[in-house]
């Protein structure tokens, strides 16, 4: 993928209208994306176990079913032979309505996020592939690439807005709605997004809840509350405790240096008694002693490099990225100069 990337892929299926299943693979993750006649006709995720699906996962942090139900209807589908959204329909577990609009946001967030990738392998097989028009909307791939690519564009400054999707939102006064954006330069961007996201803001809900009750993607609530927060009537509160690490090393590093600090001393004591009763007249060190230097050595690379790899998933998880250099750690007090 780092040689033909996702853009050419899509534009020349869709141009050539191309019918099969494109398999992505980036380290154990494979997804693979339909394609009818150059059009995209949904996703699959065959290494992912049936609890763990996506389109379950999407439903139950929605509120729509819960994992009983997931459970139940995964085993209806494989008694009687019926695809899983036909049992959902069939027990009266969501409405054709909702299960449409959750797979084709599903579709849409799974082929953007194949664009935060860093690399992977493709491969193409023509074949043909079936789908259920009643519950999926066939996607120009054209047209879809050129949403995702907007978006890809221009989510680094949302990002930068909203850092975290463990963010805290509260109105700025309860008791308003979106009519006082009427005769505002507000107004224009009003939408039925906003309102949904809007009612959904009590001061409780982090952003990624949100998301998740809405069913709207990750970019456009983003988006939305944005707007919000500039038109003053949204304000930030705090970061969910549970959804960010701190920037405070954690007790974990602390104790990992704790233990790094009485290790070097210990060792060191020794090594002083030993020249003190040894071999202080008759320098370099014996064998003995080297052996003991070489293990307090060891054991200084060996915090160290814990240390770093701890701070390597600190800084993932506050800025849902790897850092390129050992500097960016040390620039946000995760590592020592």
């Amino acid at each position: 993928m780092k040689d033909f990337g996702l853009t050419d892929i899509f534009q020349l299926l869709g141009q050539q209208q191309k019918t099969g299943v494109l398999n992505l693979q980036e380290d154990k993750k494979v997804v693979q994306v339909l394609f009818d006649k150059g059009m995209v006709v949904g996703t699959n995720f065959p290494t992912e176990p049936e609890e763990e699906h996506p389109l379950g996962k999407r439903l139950i942090r929605g509120g729509l079913i819960s994992p009983e139900q997931w459970k139940k209807a995964g085993d209806q589908h494989k008694e009687e032979l019926i695809s899983i959204e036909q049992a959902l329909l069939k027990n009266g577990m969501v409405i054709n309505e909702d299960l449409i609009a959750v797979i084709k946001l599903l579709t849409f967030e799974t082929i953007y996020g194949l664009f935060k990738w860093k690399g992977g392998t493709f491969r193409f097989e023509t074949t043909k592939v079936s789908y259920d028009p009643s519950f999926v909307e066939p996607l120009n791939a054209e047209y879809l690439l050129l949403d995702v690519l907007r978006m890809v564009d221009e989510w680094p400054l949302l990002a930068e807005r909203i850092p975290t999707f463990g963010m805290v939102v509260q109105k700025v006064n309860p008791l308003a709605t979106l009519d006082v954006l009427a005769g505002t330069a507000w107004a224009k961007k009003r939408t039925f997004q906003m309102e949904v996201i809007f009612e959904l803001i009590d001061g409780a809900r982090t952003i990624q809840e949100i998301m998740d009750l809405s069913f709207i993607g990750e970019f456009d609530t983003c988006k939305n509350l944005i707007t919000l927060i500039d038109a003053g009537l949204v304000e930030p509160v705090s970061i969910s405790v549970g959804s960010q690490r701190p920037k405070r090393p954690p007790l974990s590093r602390h104790l990992v240096d704790a233990g790094a600090f009485l290790l070097v001393g210990v060792l060191a004591i020794f090594l002083i008694f030993q020249l003190a009763n040894t071999r202080l007249e008759n320098l370099p060190l014996t064998q003995a002693e080297w052996k003991g230097w070489s293990t307090l050595r060891d054991s200084i690379q060996r915090v160290e490099r814990e240390k770093t790899t701890k701070a390597r998933e600190v800084f993932f998880l506050e800025e849902n990225r790897y850092p390129t250099a050992p500097e960016e750690m040390v620039k946000q007090g995760l590592l020592a100069r």
